[in-house]
Formats: C-alpha cells, sequence, structure tokens
C-alpha cells in the first residue's frame, strides 16, 4: 500500500519542483510518536477520567487485599494494580486460558434494577496453587504440573474469594453502598455466560506476588454494571449539592431573622379614629368630646410600623395602661411568621 503524504511533505515537493531540485527530502515523520488505533465502530464508552476514578479506586483495593492475604496466608505477599483499560468483552475472554479460577460476582449496587451487578474476577492458577497449599500449612510452592482444580480445592478457595470480595464495599463506600458477594466459582472460561462478546467492558489488570509465586489478578466490569455506578454516584452527587444548597438556604434565612430581630420597631394601640373638619379641630377645646368609630366594648389595634398586627383589650398593669393581646390579624401573622 503507498504511503500517504502530508501537508507538509506534499508542500515540501512543490517547493522542490518550483526551485528545480530533482531529488525532493522529504520530511521523515516524528521519531518516538505513537499512533493508538480507534475504532470508531465501536466507541469507548468512559472517559479518561472515570477511569482514572476507578483506577484511584481499585489502588487503594490493592493495598487492602495485600494486607488481607499476607494475614490470611501468613507469608509475604503483595498485590499492586498495574492498568484500567476499556475494551470489547471477547477481547478478554479470548486471552484467558481454556482453564481458568475464576470468580462470579453479583455487585449488588443498592437501588439498583437489575436483578444482578455481574462482576468477574479472574486470580492466575498459579497463585490460586499457592494460596491453597498454604491455606493448608504448606510452604506456598505452585504446582508444576498444570492441572484442574478438584471440588476440595475450589470449595477452599471460595473462602480465600469471599474475603477479597467482602474488601470491595470497603474501598466503593465513599463513592456508594454495595453488598459485592460470590456466585460461584467457575473454571472454564468458554462457559461463562451473562456478558455479550461485543458488550464494553472495563478491565481492572493487577498483579500479586505470594512468596515467589507471581500472577495477575484481572476484574472485569461490563459496561452496564459501571454504567450504572457512574449514574448512582452524579445522582447521590446531585443529591448532596441540593442538600447542602438547602442547608445554605435555611442558615442563611436564620441569620436575616435573627438580623431583623435586633431592629427597633414601633408599637402603637389605636383605640379608633373620626373624620372630623379642619374648622372644627381648629375650634376645640378642654372637655369637647370626639366619636370614634368603634363601639365602647371594641377591642384596641395594635400597629407596628402603620400595620395592624393584633387585637386586644385595653387595661391597667402596674400603674399604667396596657394592652392585653387577644388575637392575631391576618396578615400582620403571615407578616410574622
Amino acid at each position: 500500500m503507498a504511503e500517504i503524504l502530508s501537508q507538509s511533505q506534499i508542500d515540501s515537493l512543490l517547493s522542490s519542483l518550483i526551485s528545480g531540485k530533482d531529488e525532493p527530502e522529504v520530511p521523515s515523520p516524528v521519531a518516538g510518536k505513537k499512533v493508538k488505533d480507534y475504532d470508531f465502530r465501536r466507541p469507548k464508552l468512559f472517559t479518561r477520567e472515570q477511569l482514572k476514578h476507578l483506577f484511584s479506586i481499585y489502588e487503594n483495593y490493592a493495598r487492602l487485599v495485600s494486607s488481607h492475604i499476607t494475614g490470611i496466608l501468613q507469608t509475604y505477599s503483595l498485590v499492586e494494580i498495574i492498568e484500567v483499560e476499556e475494551q470489547q468483552y471477547y477481547e478478554f475472554n479470548n486471552a484467558l486460558p481454556d482453564s481458568v479460577l475464576m470468580g462470579l460476582i453479583d455487585f449488588d449496587i443498592k437501588d439498583s434494577e437489575d436483578e444482578e451487578d455481574l462482576v468477574i474476577m479472574d486470580l492466575s492458577k498459579d497463585v490460586g496453587f499457592c494460596s491453597f497449599d498454604r491455606l493448608l500449612g504448606g510452604s506456598g510452592k505452585p504446582l508444576k504440573e498444570d492441572r484442574e482444580f478438584t471440588e476440595i480445592e475450589i470449595g477452599v478457595m471460595e473462602y480465600f474469594f469471599r474475603g477479597m470480595i467482602n474488601l470491595m464495599k470497603n474501598v466503593w463506600f465513599d463513592y456508594l453502598e454495595i453488598s459485592p458477594r460470590l456466585i460461584k466459582i467457575e473454571t472454564n472460561s468458554r462457559i461463562l455466560q451473562g456478558i455479550g462478546a461485543d458488550e464494553n467492558v472495563v478491565i481492572i489488570v493487577m498483579s500479586i506476588k505470594v512468596n515467589e509465586t507471581q500472577g495477575k489478578i484481572n476484574i472485569c466490569i461490563p459496561a452496564t454494571t459501571l454504567d450504572m455506578l457512574f449514574k448512582k454516584k452524579m445522582s447521590q452527587t446531585k443529591k448532596n449539592i441540593k442538600r447542602g444548597d438547602q442547608e445554605a438556604e435555611e442558615k442563611r434565612r436564620l441569620n436575616i431573622i435573627n438580623e431583623i430581630r435586633k431592629t427597633e420597631l414601633e408599637i402603637k394601640g389605636v383605640l379608633g379614629d373620626a373624620e372630623v373638619l379642619s374648622q372644627d379641630i381648629y375650634e376645640l377645646e378642654v372637655g369637647d368630646i370626639i366619636k370614634l368609630n368603634k363601639p365602647a366594648n371594641s377591642m384596641v389595634d395594635i400597629v407596628v410600623n402603620d400595620e395592624v398586627w393584633f387585637r386586644g383589650e385595653m387595661g391597667d398593669y402596674k400603674k399604667k395602661r396596657a394592652i392585653q393581646i387577644k388575637e392575631l390579624n391576618e396578615r400582620g401573622s403571615e407578616l410574622f411568621i
């Protein structure tokens, strides 16, 4: 297939033809530049930031698992995360040998609509045999020949897997509430069901070392399960922000009310009112009577800043005129509350 020239190379060729050179110099491609293939028919579903977020979660998980395995096996062990990569499930499955030691996990995401949130954890067989040997009191040496696990070995390794799986809820606790549980142990990678061959999955690859035995732990999370996790996290974040906004608004409202309470207000007791001519006011003398618009036994209006807030009865209190509040005015009560 002929090489496709870049625009700069084409410009260089044209320049050499114009100048009359017989052998134009073609710029060589930039050395060391890596080009990664991208399949536009199967676009990536998760952003680089989301994968980095997942990397940090399982980086903490690797530390917890390392301490957990060291405590159970009573020997040196180290677990470290290598990479987080998105790919199709068939690529992951085709890379596995026929005989594996694989745990099928139900993440059991809280409020999830799916019956099972399937996740797969694959452990290297060498590490599996080494761990089994240590659990039964051996020195922790892997088997030299490649063979299938027996029913007894599978039963013991179920206990080993459950311990590692239970730690997952600890690293996800700060993000989401999950209750992962082991469904079963599978030793044949070709009969796995529940994930479509063309479905996108995210693979968390971790290295594990027990004594001198090295291997890998692969955690395969389907796109549907991981998308559910991220959506739940986003929804929870929005609720926390909204709750925080409500708390801030309530605090702001209380601060305003507390400041208002310090404001001085004028309170007046109004017995009633009357309309008279200015000439009548001019002719008023001591002893004259002004007739108000209220009956003698009516209640007094208590006015706060020109608004009637309460009504009460006139009386005496400690040798001074006083008004005892009997009812709240509807308009004033709304303002007060």
